[in-house]
């Protein structure tokens, strides 16, 4: 029994929960409403600053890209990342003159599972895929959005700072003594799906702005998550390094992936589009051959593509 479904099992078995809302209630509250065909992908994480947004908005976008419907749903309706820079997206098209692959985007008004599956079901009804991008803090949503995905991708930086809510470490030996809040939560979650016969949750940790360059701390970070991986039962997958190459064109709502439909604004850097081909990858979604890599051949050869 590894510590994922020690944790889980008991809480749900006492009818307890390690912190906040009882994991029976949320899962309850799921199950109760209807199922969308759409394979849903929660980008969550109770550490603010690890780029939630920036992997949500660039999956959304990957996806759609390859021909999928997609819509993404933005919860955090203070900060309105994921929501403004789609808006973005679209002004950006229109004032471009290009055709750009447009997710749906809806921004939550009101924070409660009924209008969180409302809202799938009204915008994504014939959606391939729903993008979900929690705030970086707990909340009843926040769990929603868990209990409801497929797919849970949790970003995280190279920092035993962020890794603190996944695991805590001894400061002086390194020695595991259990998991941080935020992974004994999507335990909790996780076990209670399990007992109310729902389909697993798959979990992807993505270590996000990532050096190329090695060094002592980044080497004990990769050597805590190699440890933890097993423990809680996630994958471990490549994040997008820091780079000015995702930043600069964030605010226009565009990714390296639209350059070759216009390139006079900026030449595609190929290491850009190989970081999202395998943010796709890990998140076990369907290979894009024709899409995606396809670009990255084409721009890695010196040959940009028209659309």
């Amino acid at each position: 029994m590894n510590l994922v479904t020690s944790i889980g099992e008991f809480a749900v078995r006492r009818d307890v929960s390690v912190d906040g809302e009882h994991p029976r209630i949320v899962v309850a509250d799921i199950a109760a409403r209807p199922r969308t065909n759409a394979r849903i992908i929660t980008v969550a994480n109770e550490k603010g600053g690890v780029g939630k947004s920036t992997v949500a908005f660039h999956l959304a976008v990957a996806l759609a890209d390859c021909g999928h419907k997609v819509l993404a749903i933005d919860l955090d309706r203070r900060q309105q990342t994921l929501s403004r820079t789609l808006t973005n997206r679209g002004g950006t098209a229109k004032r471009l003159g290009v055709r750009l692959p447009l997710p749906r985007h809806v921004l939550l008004q009101q924070p409660s599972g009924a209008q969180l599956c409302q809202e799938i079901a009204r915008a994504g009804w014939d959606c391939d895929y729903v993008v979900i991008d929690a705030a970086g803090h707990d909340s009843p949503i926040a769990r929603r959005a868990i209990a409801l995905a497929d797919l849970l991708v949790s970003p995280v930086n190279s920092s035993f700072v962020d890794l603190d809510l996944l695991g805590r470490f001894h400061a002086v030996n390194g020695k595991l003594l259990g998991p941080g809040c935020f992974a004994a939560m999507v335990c909790e979650l996780r076990a209670a799906k399990a007992e109310a016969g729902l389909p697993a949750l798959d979990w992807l940790v993505l270590q996000n702005r990532k050096r190329r360059d090695t060094s002592h701390n980044q080497d004990k970070v990769d050597s805590a998550l190699r440890r933890l991986a097993p423990r809680l039962d996630f994958r471990l997958g490549a994040g997008l390094s820091e780079r000015v190459a995702y930043r600069e064109l964030f605010l226009l709502g565009l990714t390296h992936l639209d350059l070759r439909r216009i390139p006079e604004l900026a030449r595609s850097k190929p290491m850009a589009l190989s970081e999202v081909d395998a943010l796709l990858d890990d998140c076990a979604l369907e290979p894009v051959e024709s899409g995606l890599m396809a670009t990255v051949r084409d721009w890695a050869g010196g040959q940009p593509v028209n659309a």
